[in-house]
């Protein structure tokens, strides 16, 4: 079953990475908590934030920028989103000291290698739509005289 929203949200370069941003957000969140307050153990913490959560960054990240490309807006708002609970939340500070230096090394190197492996045409296009969306151009020509009126002064 295909359901039209998720095709709108794979197209659209803008709700892509709010819907990936908000995955990484509960993923992230979701592995602090399991870590702390489910199986508060150190294999747990070495396997979730050694293999689990670098994998998964380095996945949604590669994905979103192969599609879309590099956005300079995505990374800031995942590293911004990041330092935020770091300094806010007690739990997140308590589980992973270099929890920022991980999420900063995954964006980076999970976009950069999606913006490589990206199809810079496709993108381009996108991009190249959107502007002439925006601009109103995309709009087929219709004359300001109407034809019907030309025609009935001519005969």
């Amino acid at each position: 079953m295909y359901v039209k929203g998720f095709d709108k949200i794979r197209q659209s370069e803008r709700l892509s990475a709010a819907a990936i941003f908000l995955l990484w957000l509960v993923f992230g969140a979701g592995l602090v908590l399991l870590v702390d307050k489910v199986i508060p153990s150190i294999l747990t913490l070495m396997l979730a934030f050694g293999f689990i959560y670098p994998a998964g960054c380095l996945v949604m990240f590669f994905r979103l920028c192969k599609r879309h490309g590099v956005m300079w807006y995505f990374p800031a708002a995942v590293i911004t989103a990041n330092v935020i609970m770091y300094a806010a939340w007690g739990t997140y500070r308590a589980i992973i000291p270099n929890m920022i230096v991980l999420t900063v090394l995954c964006v980076l190197f999970g976009c950069g290698l999606g913006g490589c492996f990206a199809d810079k045409e496709a993108v381009r296009a996108y991009r190249e739509n959107r502007r002439l969306k925006k601009l109103g151009e995309d709009k087929p020509y219709s004359s300001i005289v109407d034809d019907k009126e030309v025609r009935k002064n001519k005969k």
